[in-house]
């Protein structure tokens, strides 16, 4: 490559030969850009090959190690600009369906919550209400003191069969009263008069988890054991790209896509919002094509196929 070329192509040949090949791929239809089935047979075949390989699950088994073992102090790191839109969200009235939620909470483990919270509830309170003890009698006959041991003993026999009764008609109570609430429990968590509690509530969960320290949220997350969580998720990922049906159900999506293009370029797609991600990839782009100029690899294929020359 002569000198004056290389001056002209660092002088402005490259950005613009780079304006031309990103503009091009903007402006042209989507669907001239992707072949639905190919890249979906590519796509499944680059998941199958990950999937397999065993140094990809040992990858990301290293990143967890890693991470377990440098925990930073303080709570998440995690900035206003976007905590702040998330508390947001969170709070938004919301008023869940009512056949949903009452499908979630009709489950065993909910029930046996409910009937040991109450019944322990209810015991608590009839405790307070049981026969009171015979009170102290003071002074010298001894007859008198020999029946107040009669009533304290009494009194302690009857408080024992009280308290058994107690506990045996909670018990009854709550067999037949727990469906009950969880049915009223349903209907509180779907009540729009409460839709602005909840909502308060589920910020305030955000803001516990975002102030608490991370050493003890890793310590949450050792309870999980995450090296098995990497094995399952491998595993998950090896069943999925495993299946038949993988490349026919991403063409499907792919076609689909396409199909709701209606015709329109990427340009288009975006409606001006690529703006600022376009002209950071054009940037990153005319900087390494500038750099690329100056590498004998370039110089080799400008020889070849613009002034004739053969390298081979």
């Amino acid at each position: 490559m002569n000198a004056g070329a290389r001056d002209r192509l660092l002088a402005g040949g490259s950005d613009r030969l780079v304006d031309l090949l990103l503009n091009d791929l903007l402006d042209r239809p989507v669907q001239e850009l992707v072949d639905p089935a190919w890249l979906a047979t590519q796509l499944a075949a680059t998941a199958r090959q990950a999937a397999e390989d065993p140094k990809v699950e040992q990858f990301f088994r290293e990143r967890v190690r890693a991470a377990r073992a440098h925990v930073p102090p303080g709570p998440l790191p995690i900035p206003k600009a976007f905590s702040e839109p998330l508390r947001v969200v969170l709070s938004r009235p919301y008023v869940p369906s009512r056949e949903i939620i009452g499908r979630l909470l009709n489950h065993s483990t909910v029930r046996l919550l409910l009937s040991n919270l109450f019944q322990d509830v209810l015991v608590s309170f009839a405790r307070k209400l049981k026969p009171v003890t015979t009170p102290k009698m003071s002074g010298g006959f001894a007859g008198l003191r020999g029946l107040q041991r009669l009533g304290e003993g009494l009194s302690h026999l009857v408080g024992e069969e009280f308290e058994a009764h107690v506990e045996a008609r909670a018990r009854e109570f709550m067999d037949a009263g727990v469906q009950r609430l969880v049915e009223e429990m349903a209907d509180h968590l779907c009540d729009p008069a409460h839709i602005d509690e909840y909502g308060a509530w589920r910020a305030h969960g955000l803001d516990v988890l975002l102030a608490t320290d991370m050493a003890q949220l890793a310590a949450e997350v050792e309870k999980l054991d995450p090296e098995s969580l990497v094995a399952t998720g491998a595993a998950l990922v090896r069943g999925i790209a495993g299946q038949e049906a993988l490349v026919g159900q991403l063409e499907a999506v792919l076609r689909t896509a396409m199909n709701e293009s209606g015709g329109r370029s990427a340009r288009e797609l975006l409606g001006g919002v690529e703006a600022h991600g376009v002209e950071l990839i054009r940037s990153v782009m005319r900087d390494r094509a500038r750099a690329l100029v100056d590498t004998p690899a370039f110089t080799q294929w400008w020889d070849d196929v613009v002034e004739g020359t053969s390298g081979t």
